[in-house]
């Protein structure tokens, strides 16, 4: 204590146990109980509230030691892979070296770390790593939106199954490394994803190991008692990946608030913050027709907050077989083109993802569009987002399908180009 007040740290018994535990003077359980009794007959008016910073800092370092330890098994483990990729390791070692360094830049007012202009354009970022390349990133967020009945939670279970082994999963997504996922479906009865998982699981090289249910529960993760309870989970299981299944059954304020979502999602950044595990959310969408950055049903917040948002549209379905299109815009890597996911419980691969095939779309487009159109009219007319239209309309002019009629000025005053079908009428 007298050390402890000679380097100006107020002191009580937690800060009392933490100094002597790291200088080795704890020896026993009876010595730990005897600093318990110290405050014994102390008045609670005298208790004091000034040691805050000094419990942060504690709870910030054993956090901090937390992260390391997992990190470090995680590293160990993918290095000893027999195909491991140099480049993975690399990054998330130059990841783990940011951990353990303490920061020598100016921290400006906004407590952010700052660079000068000419050191922030010299500085080296590592690439940003995906567990399910294209799609989720390593301690990211996600938000998977679509209609009810679109089959988001088949694409949800089947990617947690699928992505517990390294391989290209589900006939198109790449896993380069296992991924322990925990699934939280609460849309869903238990007996009914039980079901779901029994239709998969025959199909499908899975390590069980690596994925963990929380099936159907009262979870309303602002409130702190299931956060904690969360977070717990999280880092008991060591998850990569934590699927939300849906918004609406974790979340109890009023979806349209932008405060009340604010606080939401600050919960949800606690969680990736603390474990380094990306965050799927599933959610609804009420906007129909809307492209995939307005579609989200309620705030703003949700699609602002997503690293990556994922779009189910354009359901079909033949006999016994169901498709549903799928969008993606990735903010931190080049989004993959559009797939189509296959649901067909008759086949060996019940859930598949294929290429959205050039033809798709196309007599679609013809039917639904004049003589000449813009981007913005084909994604219009497609229920596309504009980035897939034009992803389109790029393979379609490679083609000879389709040709450019007139070269529009961009901006408020000038139109856009337009193009017409090859063989329709001018």
């Amino acid at each position: 204590m007298i050390s402890l007040a000679e380097n100006g740290v107020p002191f009580d018994l937690v800060i009392l146990h933490q100094a002597m535990h790291d200088a080795g003077e704890l020896k026993d359980a009876v010595e730990v109980a005897y600093l318990a009794q110290l405050s014994d007959g102390i008045a609670v008016g005298h208790a004091r509230v000034t040691n805050v910073e000094h419990y942060a800092k504690i709870v910030k370092q054993k956090a901090v030691m937390r992260r390391l330890a997992h990190a470090g098994e995680k590293l160990s483990n993918a290095a000893l892979e027999p195909d491991a990729d140099i480049n993975v390791i690399q990054s998330f070692l130059r990841g783990l070296a940011t951990e353990t360094v303490e920061p020598l830049k100016v921290v400006g007012g906004n407590g952010h770390l700052s660079y000068s202009l000419p050191e922030f354009l010299q500085a080296e970022f590592p690439t940003p790593d995906h567990l399910v390349e294209g799609l989720i990133p390593r301690g990211g967020s996600v938000l998977v939106i679509a209609l009810p009945h679109r089959l988001k939670s088949w694409f949800t279970t089947s990617l947690a199954l699928a992505s517990t082994e390294k391989g290209t999963v589900l006939g198109k997504l790449e896993v380069k490394n296992p991924v322990r996922t925990l699934l939280i479906q609460v849309e869903d009865f238990p007996g009914q994803l039980q079901w779901r998982i029994r239709q998969l699981t025959p199909y499908m090289n899975i390590n069980p190991e690596n994925v963990r249910v929380i099936p159907r529960c009262g979870l309303n993760l602002p409130e702190e008692a299931w956060y904690q309870n969360l977070l717990r989970e999280v880092e008991q299981f060591r998850a990569d990946h934590v699927i939300m299944d849906v918004v609406r059954r974790i979340f109890r304020g009023d979806i349209n608030s932008p405060k009340d979502t604010a606080m939401f999602l600050e919960q949800i950044d606690r969680l990736r913050e603390a474990t380094n595990c990306a965050v799927t959310l599933v959610h609804h969408e009420n906007k129909k027709d809307a492209e995939i950055m307005t579609a989200a049903a309620g705030s703003y917040n949700l699609p602002g907050w997503a690293n990556v948002m994922i779009q189910f549209k354009r359901k079909t379905q033949e006999a016994h077989v169901t498709h549903v299109e799928i969008e993606v815009d990735n903010k931190l890597a080049q989004s993959p083109e559009p797939m189509r996911m296959v649901l067909d419980l008759t086949s060996e691969t019940p859930v598949r993802l294929e290429d959205v095939e050039d033809s798709v779309g196309i007599q679609d487009a013809r039917d639904r569009l004049g003589s000449e159109w813009t981007v913005r009219d084909l994604a219009e007319a497609l229920e596309v987002h504009k980035s897939n239209a034009q992803r389109r309309l790029k393979k379609w002019l490679a083609s000879g399908v389709a040709e450019k009629v007139s070269s529009g000025k961009r901006g408020r005053s000038g139109g856009l180009a337009k193009y017409h079908f090859v063989g329709s009428d001018a």
